[in-house]
């Protein structure tokens, strides 16, 4: 028997404790308004400016909607900017939903062919723990810098104008729950076929089949995407621009040219996940971390959080944004579109301490799954002496910009601005390019060299890091 109980005595004193002056403040204040509103630091927000040094971006924001494809649009946000300044226009934008549907596709047929291999090998299992992650979330929309890079190389990419939003690719939850009961019910189909003694021979016609009911399901929510398309441009000067007929391999050719060169390998994922048990300078690998077939799984180098902030800085400094992967709405005031450490006082508040003792620290956060990835966003300026970034998000032109309009700085418009504090409490990942990681530690960072042979530490797909 436990020493506490939740006996009536217990949950008298409970009462009685909490009645307080200072409590009865607190609750007729959110019980009438919203929690951020009465628990935000106004310091806080008047110490955060948002003009930066350096600033790369002149671009409308993009808009994922309600859908969980911040990875994709982040990604493809890196290299709109400098697309758009060789063009000379005053916009452009990548069709998300091209890359969508083959996303999906790919991640619906990584699935199957998944779990056919683990059916045949034995592992029939429901509750095994691999098996019950592939089932649960089979196609959805998260993903990660490498699903991006498989995407382009087998599939290109072409302008908005090509293939634009439907209904669907903006609020994906009706696409992702039919997708999802078409794969499960090929997998039972498969599960009961390796039941009964079926080889690899028996089960592709169930797999051929299940992704022809996959296409269809995906063509409904979002089109099929053209295999050409005309590509005509205007630019700022007005003049009108005609570049004839292409497929998405040939214009991913001719815009991606020079970042292609040595292929997207180049750009590299640098991690600081601060566990011990995890140390820096080493490479290591997210088992099952793909969305394709026979491609590598989610790998990176592991370091400190301020090789991270010099190799950011030095990507920017040299023209280049930054995709990066952090805990989003951990300290944010999305109105205003300020991420910082101290930007809320709801300890305060509640009179509560959050900050788990000895457990209060980002390693620690990371193993109670308190913090872990949950957005991808792009870095498109810095202000070294300031401590602050430039953050270009995908959630369109009503999040966000408030206080650089009171600021004086002019509406930001889906723009935000970041401090290194929170940078360092959850900025989880960055993906530069190699040439600006030299640039930036001098020698190889630490771990490079074992990520490039392939020598890398696999954790397992529910790690903190997945």
């Amino acid at each position: 028997m436990p020493d506490f109980t939740l006996t009536p005595g217990v949950l008298a004193g409970l009462r009685s404790a909490a009645d307080d002056p200072a409590l009865r403040i607190a609750t007729n204040a959110v019980t009438s308004t919203d929690v951020d509103g009465v628990t935000l630091n106004r310091a806080a927000v008047t110490s955060v400016d948002p003009t930066t040094e350096v600033k790369l971006d002149s671009l409308s924001v993009t808009d994922q909607k309600q859908s969980g494809r911040c990875w994709m649009f982040a990604g493809l946000n890196v290299f709109r900017h400098r697309i758009a300044g060789s063009l000379g226009t005053s916009d452009f934008e990548f069709s998300e939903p091209h890359l969508q549907f083959h996303d999906k596709l790919e991640k619906s047929y990584r699935t199957l062919r998944r779990l056919d291999e683990l059916f045949r090998s034995g592992v029939t299992d429901l509750d095994d723990r691999l098996v019950a992650a592939l089932l649960a979330h089979p196609a959805d929309d998260g993903g990660q810098w490498n699903y991006l890079v498989n995407l382009i190389g087998k599939y290109g990419v072409m302008p908005k104008q090509a293939m634009g939003e439907t209904y669907a690719s903006g609020l994906t939850r009706q696409l992702d729950s039919a997708l999802s009961t078409t794969v499960r019910a090929t997998a039972w189909k498969l599960r009961e076929a390796a039941l009964g003694g079926a080889g690899a021979s028996s089960t592709e016609p169930l797999v051929r089949a299940g992704m022809r009911d996959v296409h269809r399901v995906i063509s409904v929510h979002l089109g099929v995407p053209p295999a050409t398309f005309t590509w005509k441009y205007r630019d700022k000067d007005g003049e009108f621009h005609d570049e004839g007929i292409l497929t998405p391999l040939q214009f991913r050719d001719r815009v991606l040219g020079d970042d292609l060169t040595g292929g997207l390998d180049n750009y590299i994922s640098v991690v600081n996940d601060p566990r011990g048990e995890n140390p820096y300078g080493a490479a290591y690998t997210v088992a099952e971390e793909t969305n394709m077939w026979g491609t590598p799984d989610f790998s990176y180098v592991n370091a400190d959080i301020s090789d991270l902030r010099r190799i950011a800085r030095a990507s920017l400094d040299a023209g280049e944004p930054v995709w990066f992967a952090c805990d989003v709405n951990r300290q944010f005031a999305a109105a205003l579109g300020i991420w910082d450490r101290d930007l809320y006082e709801r300890d305060a508040l509640y009179g509560t301490d959050s900050s788990r003792g000895t457990g209060s620290s980002k390693a620690e956060q990371m193993r109670s799954r308190e913090s872990m990835l949950t957005h991808g966003m792009v870095l498109t300026g810095h202000d070294p002496a300031a401590g602050t970034w430039r953050v270009e998000n995908s959630w369109g032109t009503k999040s966000h910009g408030e206080h650089a309009k009171l600021a004086g700085a002019g509406s930001m418009k889906g723009y935000g601005t970041m401090t290194d504090a929170w940078f360092d409490d959850n900025v989880f990942q960055i993906v530069a390019h190699r040439r600006f990681i030299t640039t930036a530690t001098g020698d190889d960072l630490p771990g490079l060299s074992a990520l490039d042979r392939g020598d890398t530490t696999v954790l397992p797909v529910w790690d903190a890091m997945a």
